[in-house]
C-alpha cells in the first residue's frame, strides 16, 4: 500500500519512522513548490536522491544500478545527493509526498552514509512546537527506555544535549521533570523525546491500574465489622 500525505500534517520524522519500521524498498516522492525529488529506498534506508521533471519517468527506470550508470553517478557519491536534496530541505513544511513500495530492483553493494535513525534525529531538530505537541501533549507524561537500544542510538548520532534527555528517561520522571532537570529549553527536550519515540528506543509508560476490591469482598468486610460490633 502506498503511503501518501501532506508535510503540513505528516512530518519527516513520521515518514522516516514508517520507512524504518517496515524496512521496505521503493521510492519516496516529495513534491515541493520549487522542485520534485525522488528518494530511492532500500530495506528502509535512503540511498539516493534526484530531482525529476516528470513524475512518470521515476517509474520507467526499474534497475537501480542501470539508472546510476545512465545518470553517470558513482556509488561513492550517493551520500552527496542525500545531503543536497534531502537533509538541506528537512525544515521545509510545504509539499506533498508519496511512498510506493517496489518498482525498483537493487543490488547489494551500497554504503549507507545517513542511516534512517540519523535522518529521524536530524528531522526532529526542525519540528515546530505544534508538531511536537502531537506526541508530547502533556507535561505529566512518563516514558520508559526499551531494551537493546544502544545500536539504534549509535546509528542516530545524537548530540550531548539529546543524550542528556535520554539519560533522564527512567519510567518515573515526567516530561515536566525532564525539562526541569535537563536545564534545556522545553522545545529541545520535546524534540528529543519525539525523536526517541520515533526511533523506538522509548515508549510511553502505561499507568498502573489499581485493582478495586470486588463487591463480594467489600460486602464480606462490612459483615465482619457488624459481627465485631455485636
Amino acid at each position: 500500500m502506498a503511503l501518501t500525505g501532506d508535510l503540513k500534517t505528516f512530518n519527516f520524522v513520521d515518514i522516516f519512522q514508517v520507512i524504518a519500521k517496515d524496512k521496505k524498498s521503493g521510492i519516496l516522492l516529495v513534491e515541493w513548490k520549487d522542485i520534485t525529488v525522488a528518494y530511492y529506498v532500500k530495506d528502509g534506508e535512503i540511498l539516493f536522491a534526484r530531482p525529476v521533471d516528470r513524475i512518470f519517468r521515476v517509474y520507467t527506470d526499474r534497475d537501480f544500478d542501470l539508472l546510476l550508470d545512465k545518470l553517470r553517478i558513482s556509488k561513492e557519491t550517493l551520500s552527496r545527493t542525500v545531503e543536497r536534496f534531502l537533509i538541506s530541505r528537512l525544515d521545509i513544511k510545504e509539499g506533498v509526498f508519496s511512498f510506493t513500495p517496489g518498482f525498483i530492483k537493487y543490488g547489494s553493494d551500497y554504503s549507507i552514509a545517513y542511516p534512517i535513525e540519523k535522518l529521524i534525529v536530524l528531522a526532529s531538530r526542525n519540528l515546530t512546537p505544534e508538531e511536537v505537541s502531537r506526541k508530547i501533549s502533556d507535561e505529566m507524561l512518563t516514558f520508559e527506555v526499551l531494551d537493546g537500544v544502544q545500536e539504534k542510538l549509535k546509528r542516530a548520532e545524537i548530540t550531548p544535549e539529546e543524550e542528556k534527555v535520554f539519560s533522564l528517561v527512567n519510567g518515573e520522571r515526567t516530561v515536566f521533570d525532564i525539562r526541569r532537570e535537563s536545564g534545556l529549553d522545553n522545545l529541545t527536550v520535546d524534540r528529543a523525546l519525539y525523536a526517541f519515540l520515533a526511533l523506538g528506543v522509548i515508549r510511553r509508560k502505561k499507568k498502573e491500574k489499581k485493582q478495586k476490591p470486588s463487591i463480594a469482598l467489600d460486602l464480606l468486610m462490612k459483615i465482619i465489622e457488624r459481627i465485631r460490633e455485636l
